[in-house]
């Protein structure tokens, strides 16, 4: 795959809107950002662009004293590496490039982002990372995304606008679901997975959206993988749809899992922490199957480059 031209932006926040509980969306305008795709992501300085880091001096250490420190990252808690944030959607308009972060308040980094208004300044780099590869025209795509692993799965949605498709989102309770929703719902029948439009972020692109919860507070009641395994089926013999997937790690491995059992193709946005996202600290490595030659079975591929995206077949959990 040829790698996709990146670079460094200075870009301006549009909107930072609360969602639900801890999560957030986020939308930064950057002038001349590059072409983008579904499964995509970018590197986000969480930080204040001005922070003084201070000068280098000569530090003189005594036993009994504890040395005077300085810098801004010991005066105040700042996030020292950026954070990888997938792509939620894109707009093209006269004013720039408009990117969409959905992201949840987990330490420093994301907080700071929490707490940015319209005209602040953010330093990102991207696009980073390979991308999924859509379905033919008429092959039907199922988007399975949990927790902050729903992102792409909307970005991808917009790509496949009123082709078939249905949306599956999962999260532990109600007040975690990161969606616009279009009703309410005590939680639907005991096993019953009806997919309707009922989340504005899908329904705009035609496509409809099941919603699971762990507790059963707001639509099937049970985890996503449940529900994707109860509607794959009740399809009709034949159809034979790509599966898309990203969210925690061990509902990625029973989507692969269920894809597998059925031999149906499935892509998968993983996650992992990241320094530079660029393959230059190597800190983001997974195992996936060597496609042919000696030696072990397996390799070593990097998450920012090789990935995010995988075939389901290709990775060793």
């Amino acid at each position: 795959m040829i790698a996709a031209p990146r670079s460094q932006f200075i870009s301006t926040v549009a909107s930072n809107t609360f969602l639900c509980r801890e999560h957030y969306r986020l939308v930064v305008r950057a002038g001349g950002f590059p072409p983008t795709d579904p499964g995509q992501f970018v590197q986000i300085c969480c930080r204040p662009m001005d922070v003084d880091d201070g000068v280098e001096t000569d530090r003189v250490w005594r036993e009994d004293r504890f040395p005077d420190l300085l810098g801004a990252d010991v005066r105040a808690p700042n996030a020292v590496l950026r954070r990888p944030f997938s792509l939620a959607g894109r707009r093209d308009t006269q004013a720039g490039v408009e990117l969409e972060i959905i992201h949840r308040v987990v330490g420093v980094g994301t907080d700071w982002l929490s707490r940015l208004a319209p005209g602040d300044q953010v330093h990102l780099l991207g696009p980073l990372g390979n991308r999924f590869a859509l379905p033919p025209e008429d092959v039907p795509a199922l988007l399975v995304g949990g927790g902050v692993g729903i992102p792409p799965m909307l970005y991808l949605a917009q790509r496949l606008a009123h082709r078939a498709a249905v949306a599956f989102c999962g999260a532990t309770s109600r007040d975690l679901v990161p969606l616009t929703l279009r009703k309410s719902s005590g939680g639907a029948p005991e096993g019953a997975v009806r997919p309707a439009l009922l989340v504005d972020e899908f329904a705009r692109h035609g496509i409809p959206s099941v919603i699971t919860t762990d507790d059963g507070s707001f639509g099937f009641r049970g985890f996503v993988t449940q529900a994707l395994e109860r509607y794959l089926g009740e399809m009709p013999a034949g159809v034979r749809p790509v599966i898309y997937t990203c969210g925690p790690e061990p509902m990625m491995k029973r989507v692969a899992e269920i894809a597998s059992a059925r031999e149906l193709e499935c892509q998968i946005a993983v996650e992992r922490a990241m320094a530079c996202g660029m393959g230059t600290c190597q800190s983001c490595v997974i195992r996936v199957r060597r496609p042919s030659g000696g030696g072990r079975d397996w390799v070593y591929r990097l998450a920012c480059t090789d990935g995010p995206i995988f075939r389901g077949g290709e990775l060793l959990w």
